[in-house]
């Protein structure tokens, strides 16, 4: 809740009882002044939401009632104040329950050494056609290390994604999208096309594939962390499987599948293979932009003998597609997605990382009647992709694994989904989870990356108050 949303409800909440105590017209005159100026500091400041269309509504209602008074009878009844009071006790209810579900949220602040800069990409793969047969356009986000100077009093930092973020919940919700547009107030670290840090000479790269029917932005603050800790960070929209993509000019692509229709087979690999020709793509053109950037911003400051990629659910799938497809990609994490073929066969020879849940992928059988799979059939593919979690963290995978396994959350507490609402992340603290998955990302790509020293949290299993297991399998030490 913002501070003059609140200030808002209580001078309504007050207002209401001028009128339940009959107190002076004087009174009903200075609060309704009082509320006028309120709504309209929240208005220029804060901006309107439509989580604060009751208060709206009262300030018009009661600014009439407080200019043209109602002539009432003296003897007013018990059940009319009753009525009153219920009125008053649901309004306020209403009005802060709805701020406070739906708030306006800042994402947490980034820990590493760099502001962070972002800079948002069209590309277009005239090799390749997409479902349209058209040529392949992607649309990617570039966070970095940037240089802002330290009395700069005008930085400006970019506000939420919300129609990224509008266009994945009209999707997965069949919400529209209106609904949704609160999330623009939502603040960010990120700095739009700030210059890039000449801290270092260059930086290395990580890639990220979202999940399916997602955005490139589902873990915004991820990227930040990562950016501050001296990365480049490009998230990729793979377009028709994204929720919905924006191109510069004002087109906009929904995906036109059914929110449940993800595939249930691991030898289904039509998809995966398509999102790693992204990916390569991808890299071909971060190459282009390394050796000569058309905004000039970029130029010699990748460092393209260092790469990782990691990806959530689908764009876990993707990585380890994409680490047996791309000899540029040195190392991977799977942030709970399942292994397709062919890598669920034959692997790899790279270091790997899964990041899981305790309920891997699992789906309980009132959300199984929206797919289109029985609850026998999925109890069968969840049995499958465990068992190839867990035979590839031990051996199916030649180089070194780790497996990283959260007994709190769900599937999409990985992503940026907890800070949209306190009702996502119920009982559970989400900038502590945020921050153990991140440390673990941090120190793992920082070795196999990087090229840094092993740190000593990967090298060994450990416990921490029954909130995540991590298991260590080094192969190559």
């Amino acid at each position: 809740m913002r501070l003059f949303e609140g200030i808002l409800i209580v001078v309504h909440i007050l207002w209401l009882f001028s009128f339940l105590f009959r107190f002076d017209a004087k009174v009903k005159m200075i609060t309704n002044i009082t509320a006028l100026i309120f709504l309209i500091i929240h208005l220029v400041l804060e901006g309107y939401r439509w989580q604060m269309g009751l208060t709206y509504i009262l300030f018009i209602l009661l600014t009439v009632f407080t200019i043209k008074p109602i002539e009432r009878k003296k003897n007013k009844s018990k059940i009319k104040k009753l009525l009153y009071i219920l009125f008053i006790f649901t309004y306020s209810i209403s009005s802060f329950g709805l701020v406070t579900v739906m708030p306006v949220f800042q994402l947490p602040n980034v820990s590493g050494p760099f502001e962070v800069g972002m800079n948002a990409r069209h590309l277009i793969d005239e090799s390749r056609k997409d479902s349209e047969q058209n040529v392949r356009e992607i649309m990617i986000q570039i966070w970095y290390p940037a240089d802002v100077k330290k009395d700069a009093k005008d930085i400006q930092y970019e506000s939420f994604p919300y129609e990224e973020w509008s266009g994945t919940m009209e999707f997965i919700f069949s919400v529209p999208r209106y609904f949704f547009e609160y999330l623009k107030y939502g603040q960010t670290n990120s700095i739009k096309d700030a210059a890039v840090s000449k801290q270092e000479d260059q930086f290395p790269i990580l890639l990220f594939s979202h999940g399916y029917g997602s955005t490139r932005m589902q873990n915004f603050s991820q990227m930040e962390e990562l950016a501050s800790q001296g990365y480049v960070v490009v998230s990729i929209d793979h377009t028709n499987d994204a929720a919905y993509t924006k191109f510069p000019d004002g087109r906009e692509i929904m995906n036109q599948t059914d929110a449940y229709s993800y595939s249930f087979d691991i030898e289904d690999e039509k998809d995966v293979m398509m999102r790693s020709k992204d990916i390569s793509f991808v890299l071909d053109q971060l190459t282009m932009i390394n050796e000569k950037d058309p905004l000039g911003m970029f130029t010699g400051k990748i460092d393209m003998d260092k790469i990782g990629i990691f990806g959530h659910s689908y764009g876990g799938s993707t990585a380890a597609q994409a680490l047996l497809d791309d000899s540029r990609l040195s190392a991977g994490i799977n942030i709970d997605g399942p292994l397709h073929e062919p890598v669920a066969s034959i692997g790899f020879d790279k270091s790997f990382m899964f990041i899981l849940n305790e309920d891997y992928l699992y789906i309980p059988e009132e959300e199984l009647q929206y797919t289109s799979i029985t609850p026998e059939e999925f109890q069968k593919y969840h049995e499958k992709i465990t068992e190839l979690a867990d035979f590839h963290y031990k051996e199916g995978i030649k180089g070194d694994t780790y497996m990283l396994t959260f007994a709190a959350g769900d599937h999409y507490t990985f992503t940026d989904f907890p800070f949209l609402s306190p009702l996502l992340s119920w009982n559970l603290d989400v900038n502590q989870f945020h921050q153990v998955m991140n440390q673990y990302i941090l120190a793992y790509f920082d070795h196999y990356v990087k090229g840094e020293d092993l740190e000593p949290l990967l090298r060994k299993e450990r416990k921490e108050d029954k909130f995540y297991d991590f298991k260590a399998n080094i192969k190559n030490d």
